[in-house]
């Protein structure tokens, strides 16, 4: 986001709205909201005034009583899945919710009860381009460091911009990989959940910190999975968990995603999808793997598209 709080030019469609025409200014957001969607107008089954009073968006930035234009001023809704910023000058900037996510970063939960090869289709290009630069860190719950090897290495990196904290609930099982150094910085973690989760915040400030802070989505995290502890705590140990990382996360615009390989109706998906701002369902489709997001803020989920 710019400093006056609107959206930032990347994945931004941007129109001018003529405050002395006779056209409406809720047409030209929903005609915008339409261009940017790809659809007709008519085709959006949520309509403007389901989520503000069109006429008094008109009558918010029309001219003064003297006939001079309103200059100052800024309004924000969401409407069929986008942000959209309106100016005092007329500027109207539609930006798609699912573009801002990945743009400014945040916390996405990634479920479905597929095979693990989906979920490497749906978690390596959430780990960020290579073009770009990133820091990865991947924390394992009770998964092999092979599995976030072998996806930093899809992802094209294997260096020190990755880092994975390896926690196993058995000890046993994390000191029969012991020997393992090659490749990224292993952190092992020994004791309870909650030293898990301490490790964890602490890396990110750790990290933040020796990067001078992180710009949005600059930090690519990993949880993978978060079946071992909804499955062995109630909703208050797995609330307390996972808030503080979510919240070190937004901490350093970062973004994140936790792997939770159940069907999204599944209650303890239920239980923890509204500490999210998306939900990422994953299916085996029939010409492949496929995904659609369920975006919070704006309350609007995709249809099904290719991973």
């Amino acid at each position: 986001m710019d400093d006056d709080g609107s959206p930032n030019e990347r994945g931004v469609h941007r129109v001018q709205h003529d405050l002395s025409s006779d056209r409406s200014l809720s047409t030209t957001v929903t005609v915008a909201v339409a261009d940017m969607a790809g659809v007709e107008p008519s085709d959006i089954p949520e309509q403007l005034y389901d989520v503000i009073d069109p006429e008094a968006l008109d009558r918010l930035f029309e001219s003064r009583d003297d006939g001079s234009p309103r200059r100052g001023g800024r309004l924000s809704f969401t409407l069929h899945g986008h942000h959209v910023t309106v100016r005092g000058d007329g500027e109207v900037a539609v930006q798609p919710g699912l573009a801002r996510i990945k743009q400014l970063g945040g916390n996405l939960l990634v479920v479905g009860s597929v095979p693990d090869t989906v979920v490497d289709a749906a978690s390596t290009p959430l780990l960020g381009e290579t073009t770009r630069n990133r820091t990865r860190v991947f924390a394992l719950h009770d998964r092999s460091v092979a599995t976030a090897r072998s996806r930093l290495s899809m992802a094209g990196t294997v260096g020190e911009d990755a880092h994975i904290i390896d926690y196993h609930a058995d000890s046993r099982s994390a000191n029969a990989e012991s020997t393992v150094q090659v490749g990224p910085t292993v952190e092992r973690v020994d004791g309870d959940i909650d030293d898990f989760r301490d490790e964890i915040r602490a890396v990110i400030r750790r990290l933040d910190a020796e990067r001078g802070g992180f710009d949005p989505a600059e930090l690519r995290f990993c949880f993978d999975t978060l079946l071992p502890l909804v499955e062995a705590h109630d909703e208050a140990m797995v609330d307390a968990f996972l808030g503080p990382i979510c919240e070190a996360v937004k901490d350093v615009s970062g973004m994140a995603h936790y792997v939770l390989p159940i069907e999204r109706d599944a209650p303890q998906v239920q239980a923890i999808a509204s500490k999210f701002d998306a939900v990422v369902e994953l299916q085996a489709g029939d010409t492949g793997p496929e995904q659609r997001w369920h975006l919070r803020e704006t309350d609007f989920t995709t249809e099904w598209f290719d991973l």
